[in-house]
C-alpha cells in the first residue's frame, strides 16, 4: 500500500461486454494516483476527485435491474460494467463529474475488481477513514 499509482480495474461481466463495451474504450479502470481518484469509462463517463474531498466509504449491492455502465441519479453517480457488490464514495461536497453528461454528485459508487483492496488503500491515503457496510 501507498505506491505512488495503483489500478483497480473494475469488475467486468458478459452483459458488460456486450452492452458497455463498445461504448467504453480503453481501460474500465479506478486509479489512486498522488491525491486523486480517477475513475474511467471511456465514452460513458469519467470522475476525477480529490482525495480529501473523500469522507466515507462503505458499499452496496448494485443490482442486475438497475442496469451496467454509468448511471445517474439525484446524488449518486455509479460506475459499473457488472452488477453485484461496489464500492460507495461519500463526499464532503458534491464533485462535477462526466456521466456522459456532467453531473453533480455528493456519492460515487464504483465496480472495482477487488474491494477490499481498493477501500484500504483510499483509507490509507486518507490517514484513516470509517469503512460501513451498506449505503452510506
Amino acid at each position: 500500500m501507498g505506491a505512488d499509482r495503483l489500478e483497480f480495474p473494475l469488475k467486468r461481466s458478459s452483459m458488460a461486454a456486450f452492452l458497455v463495451r463498445p461504448l467504453a474504450w480503453g481501460p474500465l479502470v479506478a486509479v489512486l494516483e498522488d491525491e486523486h481518484l480517477t475513475v474511467k469509462m471511456g465514452w460513458l463517463g469519467h470522475a476525477h476527485i480529490p482525495l480529501q474531498q473523500i469522507d466515507r466509504l462503505g458499499t452496496m449491492r448494485w443490482p442486475w435491474w438497475a442496469g451496467v455502465g454509468v448511471r445517474i441519479s439525484k446524488d449518486l453517480v455509479v460506475f459499473a460494467p457488472s452488477t453485484g457488490r461496489v464500492v460507495l464514495v461519500g463526499l464532503s461536497t458534491p464533485a462535477r463529474v462526466r456521466a456522459p453528461m456532467r453531473w453533480k454528485t455528493g456519492r460515487i459508487a464504483i465496480a472495482v475488481e477487488d474491494i477490499d483492496g481498493f477501500m484500504d488503500e483510499i483509507a490509507y491515503r486518507r490517514g484513516g477513514l470509517p469503512r460501513m457496510d451498506g449505503e452510506i
